[in-house]
């Protein structure tokens, strides 16, 4: 029972986890870095609307946070018992669901701030961004990504006295 209520747990987690990637923005304080103000072409007045909006949210977040984690600790209590009583495992459950589908809701609700304070151009081009992101993150995470690039440009020849004897060509 212990096993199944905790795959269980790990999919409604990756689940969410997923539909959230969809909407997440880029990590950080992105609309204070240079080299994307002038990428998306931020206004002053923009930059300023968006750091109001997040930090209202970020705020509201944390709290909500805290209550999934809260509920994620009763929902494991009440697993953990010697004696399983489901019906109060299914109220914690309940309360687990209701604290994530909360937080869920209002960085939704973030997400949806922002966009509004951006045109659509500006919106393609920072989604656009966080795509590519996301995918050297998952180049850089996959696995052997540990060894060092080649960092000479494709085509070069090693130097004289390499043991590759100058051919360009790599097994």
């Amino acid at each position: 029972m212990k096993r199944h209520i905790i795959i269980f747990l790990s999919v409604l987690t990756t689940a969410t986890s997923l539909t959230a990637q969809i909407l997440d923005l880029p990590p950080g304080k992105w609309w204070e870095r240079p080299p994307l103000i002038m990428h998306l072409e931020l206004t002053k007045e923009q930059q300023a609307a968006i750091q109001t909006l997040v930090y209202d949210h970020a705020h509201r977040m944390i709290d909500l946070n805290a209550d999934v984690e809260r509920t994620r600790l009763e929902l494991g209590n009440q697993v953990d018992l010697e004696t399983i009583n489901t019906a109060a495992v299914r109220k914690a459950f309940a309360a687990f669901q209701d604290a994530r589908r909360k937080l869920e809701s209002e960085r939704f609700e973030m997400t949806l701030s922002v966009r509004q304070t951006m045109s659509t151009e500006q919106w393609k081009k920072l989604l656009d961004l966080r795509d590519r992101l996301e995918g050297m993150k998952r180049m850089r995470d996959r696995p052997g990504a540990d060894r060092q690039p080649d960092r000479r440009s494709p085509g070069a020849r090693p130097p004289s006295g390499s043991p590759r004897g100058g051919s360009a060509f790599r097994p």
